[in-house]
C-alpha cells in the first residue's frame, strides 16, 4: 500500500522543491535588478525561521510525548541524508540535510488514550506558538525599529508552518506513510483513529 504512494509523494516533494527554487530565482532577479540589500536579508531571516520553526515543532510533539511518558525512539529533524546523529538515552536524535520538514517517532504503547494522541499532535504547534513569543518579545525588547524588517519574517514563517502542518494530507516521514497533523486531528475527531492506535506508526508525527 505504502509502496503505491511511494511516485506520488515522490512527485508532491519535486512540486515543491520546484516552486520554492523559483520563488528564490525570482527574488534574486529582483535583487540583483533593484540592488537592495533587504531582499537577501529577509530571505536569510525567513530561512533561518524555517530551520528554527522546524526544529520547535518537532521538540514540541517530543516534549509533549514525555510528558504522556511515552517513550520517544526518534526526533529527526530535516529531510535527505543524515548529517549528525547522536543517541541521548533511549532517544535517537538525527540532524538531515534539507531543514524542510521532521518527525518525531515514539516507541510503540499498547494503550493511548485519545487525549494523550490530541496532546500529542498539538504538541508541535505549540512548539511554534512558543517561538513566536519569543521572537516578538525580543523585538520588542531588544531590536531596533530598522532590525523590525529582518525578525519578523521569523515569526511569520511560524505561521506559515502551522498553517502547513494543520492541512489535512499524507506524506511519507521515516519511510512510513502518516498523516501531517491536521489529517490525525481530522481522523482523531472523526473516530477513524483509535484511541490504541499509538502502532500507526508509532505516534509518528
Amino acid at each position: 500500500m505504502a509502496a503505491a504512494h511511494e511516485p506520488a509523494d515522490r512527485l508532491a516533494r519535486w512540486i515543491v522543491l520546484v516552486a520554492l527554487l523559483c520563488l528564490a530565482t525570482v527574488l534574486i532577479c529582483v535583487w540583483v535588478l533593484t540592488r537592495d540589500y533587504r531582499i537577501p536579508a529577509v530571505l536569510a531571516s525567513s530561512a533561518v525561521g524555517l530551520a528554527a520553526g522546524i526544529a520547535c515543532h518537532e521538540f514540541g510533539h517530543m516534549l509533549c510525548a514525555v510528558l504522556l511518558s511515552a517513550p520517544v525512539q526518534l526526533v529527526s529533524i530535516g529531510i535527505g541524508p543524515v548529517l549528525w546523529h547522536c543517541r541521548i538515552g533511549e532517544t535517537r536524535f538525527e540532524l538531515r540535510a534539507v531543514p524542510c520538514a521532521g518527525f518525531v517517532r515514539c516507541y510503540p504503547q499498547p494503550i493511548v488514550n485519545r487525549l494523550s494522541r490530541l496532546l500529542f499532535l498539538l504538541g508541535g504547534v505549540l512548539g511554534n506558538v512558543v517561538l513566536i513569543g519569543l521572537v516578538s518579545a525580543i523585538r520588542s525588547a531588544v531590536v531596533p525599529d530598522p532590525g523590525h524588517d529582518y525578525v519578523s519574517p521569523i515569526a511569520f514563517v511560524q505561521y506559515y508552518y502551522i498553517i502547513v502542518n494543520l492541512v489535512p494530507f499524507w506524506t511519507t516521514a521515516g519511510g512510513v506513510r502518516t498523516g501531517s497533523d491536521g489529517l490525525q486531528l481530522l481522523l482523531l475527531a472523526c473516530g477513524t483513529v483509535s484511541g490504541a492506535s499509538s502502532r500507526d506508526p508509532n505516534f509518528l508525527e
